[in-house]
Parts: C-alpha cells; sequence; structure tokens
C-alpha cells in the first residue's frame, strides 16, 4: 500500500510541476501571444462545432467542419511560433491563416458544405473570427514585439 501512495504522490508532484511551469511560460509570453494562446481555447470549439445544418426527414442533420484538420494544424503552428518572433514565422503565421479563412468563406459562398439547402450556425462564424484573432494578434506582435 505504502509504494501505491508513493507512486500516486510522485505523478501528483510531476503534475503539479508541469503545471506550474505552464503558467510560468504563459506569464512570460507579451500580452499578443497570451491572445493567441487564449485563441487557441476558441479554437477547439471552431474544430468540434457543426458549421451549418439543414432539415431532411423532419429532423436536422449538421455539417462538421470539413477543415477542422487544418485549424489543428494552425493551432500547432501558433503555439510552435509564440517563442519566435521573426520575419519568417510571422510570415508563416499570417499566410496559413488567410488561406483558411479563403477557404471556410469560400466552402459557403460557392454552396460546397452540402447540396442540401443548409442554415448556417455559430460554429461556421467562429472559424472566421478564430483565424482574424490570429491574424490580428500575430501582426500586433510582429510589430511591436519583434526579436529579429
Amino acid at each position: 500500500m505504502q509504494i501505491i501512495l508513493e507512486i500516486v504522490k510522485f505523478f501528483y508532484e510531476l503534475i503539479l510541476k508541469l503545471f506550474s511551469r505552464l503558467i510560468e511560460k504563459f506569464t512570460d509570453l507579451n500580452i499578443c501571444e497570451k491572445i493567441i494562446v487564449i485563441n487557441c481555447g476558441a479554437a477547439f470549439f471552431a474544430i468540434i462545432l457543426p458549421v451549418a445544418k439543414y432539415y431532411i426527414f423532419e429532423t436536422y442533420f449538421t455539417i462538421n467542419n470539413p477543415l477542422a484538420v487544418y485549424m489543428i494544424g494552425i493551432v500547432l503552428i501558433m503555439l510552435i511560433t509564440e517563442h519566435y518572433r521573426n520575419k519568417i514565422t510571422f510570415f508563416i503565421r499570417e499566410t496559413v491563416n488567410i488561406y483558411y479563412l479563403f477557404w471556410v468563406i469560400y466552402l459557403h459562398l460557392s454552396g460546397e458544405l452540402t447540396k442540401a439547402p443548409y442554415i448556417i450556425t455559430p460554429g461556421y462564424y467562429l472559424n472566421i473570427i478564430v483565424p482574424l484573432i490570429f491574424i490580428l494578434f500575430s501582426f500586433l506582435s510582429f510589430r511591436f514585439y519583434e526579436k529579429g
């Protein structure tokens, strides 16, 4: 029983140490990068929420975001490049977000989400707002806190 308690105590201390290190890293970031990290939480909801719904057979069916996997990649890029503020990472951040934003808007305007008549849900607008926040605060971070 003592061994089990020591193992649980070890993992508890390990998790506590990891969490405190993450909080320390977060507090060291500038305000623009903090907003980008917080926006990654909103990106999670942009990934899982449906972007449209349609009515058929007396019930509503939802359409998931067909570009969700790309949003996951964008979140990873935004988190990895947060400590490297230079022209190359700025260009990468802006390019991937603008490219994603273009395709999200294009899918709706071209009617390619589905051939059934559909209604846009709040998840679609979140897929527009999240990249816009990434674009804006990446620019501000580059503009005011550039390292190279």
